[in-house]
């Protein structure tokens, strides 16, 4: 394949042309929904996206295995970009199956939820695959609109109506500077592809005051997705109002989908202007990183802590595309792979603890989980020593390939703050492992069944499936980093 006809062109976007027919399909598929039952109905729908899921994922493979050549358009057909799509599917996969039972004890509309997940992670895919800066605004907006209708998706929850509306506003507003800093890097360069734009300031024939000002605007749009300090100010709320399922998925997958299109703008295409943005995103990721930690030691409800500890990662991975090297590269891939599995392990078990529902959700309703379910409290454990950073685990991995590129660029004071604000977060992380174990559960109500209350099998499934493959990337990493370095868009 090497685009020398149109059609190729297609098959370069097969994976995300694929997801678009399946979610179509779901849709349609819910015209029909009077005919089956409720339960009944939801399964198929979740079956449809699954297949939806594993169909694209199989066009990715293909396109892995075929000697492409990627032109210098507007979309990239590379290495990265492939694992990226891998990340992002394994993230909506996972989240499809919490959902499930979900949706189906909440009753919310099937169809459009099903849906506005794949949509979402198009837009998603999209992103991280473009070459055009255009072409990056419309892939957000496809991704940006699906999460607003699906943080509100709850029509009877007010909580969830507030978040969505709370995270359109900050939204556009966001979006709106991200598009003036397009209008403004195509004023100083004259084009919106990535690579022409490189090109433009490696002649030095860009205007280099107004793609300074370009590029922070471009920054900002970035780190509001990521939720950088101090632009992470919806991230606590909308986490909190948003069903137990979209909070897990925004956590992972749109932070994933944002921090590969940021790493490929900035630290490859942008690597040219480094010393006009890389003291201000140093400052940003201390500050992120020591902040989100100190204000997550004082949250009680699990999905506000949650969403600290997320802005806390995401001041960990801002440091990849500081030091902008291949060895950061493979650790921006590494950590968002054990950040996936350990994320959305952790809320599988939320789920469950909560009832498929949002009751359960301050951290002292963990109490005496280990006597009660030891198996939940077990891979929990091991999610939240994956989210510290404890040795065996994939997290632990990550963090070590973070450091080992930010130390080739000699930020040693960058190394120091994430080793200081980890162990921060491990106050956090062990109290929520201390109570399973340590303390006795909460006393029950004469209304409460004093018998444990089975696991549905598709969450236990995920529980499983996660915990192993983060002590496989703990004890066995080899693997994935050398399939994750032959990804590099490094010189």
């Amino acid at each position: 394949m090497d685009f020398t006809k149109q059609w190729h062109y297609f098959l370069a976007m097969a994976p995300e042309i694929l997801l678009t027919v399946f979610a179509i399909t779901v849709l349609l598929f819910g015209v029909s929904r009077g005919r089956n039952g409720r339960i009944k109905e939801v399964r198929n729908l979740g079956c449809i996206s699954l297949l939806g899921i594993a169909t694209a994922g199989l066009a990715n493979y293909i396109l892995y295995t075929t000697n492409v050549s990627s032109p210098q358009g507007i979309v990239a057909v590379d290495a990265y970009s492939l694992v990226a799509n891998w990340i992002l599917l394994l993230s909506v996969g996972l989240t499809i199956l919490i959902s499930i039972p979900y949706v189906e004890r909440q009753e919310l509309q099937a169809p459009e939820y099903f849906a506005l997940l794949l949509f979402c992670s198009v837009g998603l895919m999209v992103m991280s695959a473009s070459l055009d800066l255009m072409l990056i605004f419309i892939g957000l907006e496809i991704a940006s609109i699906s999460v607003y209708a699906l943080a509100a998706i709850d029509q009877r929850s007010p909580r969830g109506s507030e978040a969505g509306l709370k995270y359109f506003l900050l939204g556009a507003f966001s979006t709106g500077i991200f598009l003036y800093g397009v209008a403004l890097v195509y004023g100083a360069t004259s084009s919106v592809n990535l690579i022409e734009i490189a090109g433009a300031v490696t002649t030095g024939s860009a205007n280099e005051s107004m793609l300074l000002i370009g590029t922070i605007m471009l920054a900002v749009g970035f780190c509001f997705k990521v939720s950088i300090v101090p632009f992470h100010m919806w991230t606590p709320d909308v986490y909190e109002g948003s069903p137990l399922p979209v909070t897990a998925y925004m956590s992972v997958a749109v932070k994933a989908g944002a921090f590969l299109t940021f790493f490929r703008v900035f630290a490859v295409h942008l690597e040219g202007v480094h010393y006009s943005w890389s003291d201000v995103l140093w400052c940003l990721s201390i500050l992120t990183m020591v902040g989100a930690n100190l204000v997550a030691l004082t949250q009680n409800n699990i999905k506000r802590l949650l969403a600290y500890s997320g802005i806390a990662h995401s001041g960990y991975l801002l440091i990849t595309i500081i030091a902008n090297n291949a060895t950061s590269q493979s650790g921006l891939l590494f950590y968002l792979t054990a950040y996936v599995l350990g994320n959305l392990g952790l809320f599988a078990g939320i789920t469950f603890v909560s009832d498929q529902s949002e009751d359960n959700l301050e951290v002292e309703n963990y109490s005496g989980l280990g006597s009660n379910y030891p198996f939940i409290a077990l891979t929990l454990t091991i999610f939240l020593f994956s989210l510290g950073g404890f040795p065996g685990t994939g997290g632990f991995i990550g963090k070590v390939l973070i450091l080992q590129g930010a130390l080739e660029d000699n930020y040693i004071f960058l190394c120091v703050a994430l080793v200081l604000s980890t162990l921060i977060s491990y106050w956090y992380y062990l109290r929520i492992a201390w109570l399973m174990w340590m303390k006795d559960p909460l006393a029950q109500t004469k209304d409460e069944s004093s018998s444990p209350v089975p696991m549905p099998a598709i969450l236990r499934s995920i529980l499983i499936f996660t915990s192993l493959l983060i002590i496989y990337l703990g004890i066995f990493p080899s693997k994935w980093i050398e399939f994750v370095g032959l990804a590099s868009l490094m010189k």
